[in-house]
């Protein structure tokens, strides 16, 4: 008697709506782990921001997972038709096509326009999911630039596009933690001289080896520095893997699971809708493939329409009473 209350209150569909679960988030981290310069490249927007004398009120922000090296421009509008005219001459027309674009599920990143233009230079697209952005790793570069936007403008917050070009070359020039490289060193297998390096440094003239080209040491300055960056990139993704998974679980569904997606409801006042009283969870929905090891795609149990792609963090089992019964998933 006991099993079956417990299996018929399992099978409940307004519990399984409603309440919150108290397990570890599910999903290992699946680190992307590139082996040179704009072979993974990540793309966002940011803003609105206040908008300038200039017009602009948004960033596009483009981000190479290897060397660091970021560019970044202020756009009047983020649209398609503005971040593939980027794409072209600031990355492209600089750094050739990159392997893969990550971006996120923004509507000027999945618009045909868009897409024609990768398409076109060769370059793969790949979204991350719904709700779970930590795949760009653009994200992390937006809080950079937001905090150092923030100490440059002061109560001037209309003139923060002026400021953007000096905020590149810190970021360019300093050390990043991931590789202990700065992303000018990975780029190009030097340092940018600044006019107290000029000052401060003694002339080299005279001093290299006369038998040594200059391309001959450039060359062997980027491989030394790529060996280096691979080894502690390397390094710092099973550190940051470790810690990560320390409060993540284990969780696999299978193709024709029937699963529950974690809801993001909006309040809206003036229907009396409150996100605090709406269903955590929506569905429920039935897996159609499995993208990955922590990525499925979703379709409709009674239309088979496709849903979008998920990560398994956003995704709880949902059980019916035959499920229970039997204590696999339908």
């Amino acid at each position: 008697m006991n099993s079956d209350v417990k299996k018929y209150v399992v099978s409940c569909c307004s519990c399984q709506a409603t309440k919150p679960s108290q397990r570890k988030t599910a999903g290992l981290m699946v680190p992307i782990q590139p082996q040179r310069p704009w072979e993974y490249a990540g793309v966002d927007y940011v803003g609105p921001l206040p908008r300038t004398q200039r017009g602009n009120a948004y960033i596009l922000v483009f981000v190479d997972y290897f060397s660091k090296w970021i560019e970044v421009s202020a756009v009047r509008e983020a649209t398609a038709q503005v971040a593939g005219n980027k794409f072209i001459t600031d990355i492209f027309a600089r750094h050739g096509a990159p392997s893969y674009l990550i971006s996120d599920r923004g509507t000027p990143f999945v618009s045909e326009l868009f897409e024609h233009v990768l398409l076109t230079l060769g370059t793969e697209h790949r979204l991350t999911t719904a709700y779970h952005p930590q795949t760009n790793a653009t994200e992390r570069v937006n809080r950079t630039l937001k905090t150092a936007i923030r100490a440059y403008v002061g109560d001037k917050h209309t003139s923060w596009d002026k400021y953007l070009p000096q905020i590149c070359f810190a970021l360019r020039t300093a050390p990043h933690e991931s590789t202990g490289l700065s992303p000018t060193m990975m780029l190009y297998g030097r340092e940018l001289d600044t006019p107290l390096d000029l000052v401060t440094q003694p002339s080299w003239e005279g001093l290299s080896d006369p038998e040594t080209s200059y391309s001959d040491d450039l060359r062997a300055s980027l491989r030394d520095a790529h060996e280096h960056a691979r080894l502690v990139l390397e390094e710092s993704h099973k550190r940051q893997k470790h810690y990560y998974d320390l409060r993540r679980r284990t969780v696999s569904h299978e193709v024709g699971d029937l699963v529950r997606v974690k809801s993001h409801p909006k309040s809206d006042a003036s229907s009396n809708f409150s996100a605090k009283l709406a269903p955590l969870y929506t569905g429920p929905y039935r897996i159609s493939k499995r993208m990955s090891d922590v990525n499925y795609c979703l379709t409709t149990v009674d239309t088979g329409e496709k849903v979008g792609v998920f990560h398994v963090a956003n995704l709880q089992a949902f059980y019916t009473w035959a499920s229970a019964l039997s204590g696999k998933q339908n």
